[in-house]
This record gives structure tokens, C-alpha cells and sequence, in this order.
């Protein structure tokens, strides 16, 4: 959506409001209050807890446990490597 679209469908609310929002103000006229949002119990995470945890699905290790091997990064042992495996399969 554009600006201008924007624009225009605001200045259509300023003469014909939604509904929902007239109901509202009508109530709210008579004394209605929306209710309150429920107070987190004490147990509950904070928004920075909740920023912290990792993404739904994503396996997370603590450092340390890692259970991959450590890289090989000699080219000598690497070739070494690849060689004998090459040689098992013959």
C-alpha cells in the first residue's frame, strides 16, 4: 500500500469510521472499560529471556559438548585420510 493510498483510505474513515471503532467509542461513553492485560506470574519469562532463547526447532548445545570432531585442517593428513579410504573401496 502506498502513501496516498493510506491517505485516502484515512480521510474515508474521517467521514464513514468502521464500525467496530464507533461501537467503542459508544460504549466507552456509557462507562465501559476494556479489561485489563493479565499480569505475568512470577514464573514467567521476560522479554529479555524470550529474546535470549533460540529459535523454535534450532538444536542448541551448551559450549563445550559439541559432539563433532574436531576440523582437520593439515592438507598432508587430510590427503593421507582420503587415501586409505580410497584404498578400502578397491
Amino acid at each position: 500500500m502506498t502513501l496516498a493510498e493510506a491517505g485516502e483510505i484515512f480521510r474515508y474513515w474521517q467521514d464513514n469510521p468502521p464500525a467496530h471503532l464507533m461501537t467503542q467509542v459508544i460504549a466507552r461513553l456509557l462507562g465501559w472499560q476494556p479489561p485489563r492485560p493479565a499480569q505475568p506470574s512470577p514464573g514467567a519469562a521476560s522479554p529479555a529471556d524470550l529474546a535470549a532463547m533460540p529459535p523454535p526447532g534450532l538444536a542448541v548445545a551448551p559450549a563445550g559438548t559439541i559432539a563433532m570432531p574436531a576440523p582437520i585442517l593439515d592438507i598432508a593428513t587430510l590427503r593421507a585420510r582420503n587415501q586409505s579410504r580410497a584404498n578400502r573401496r578397491d
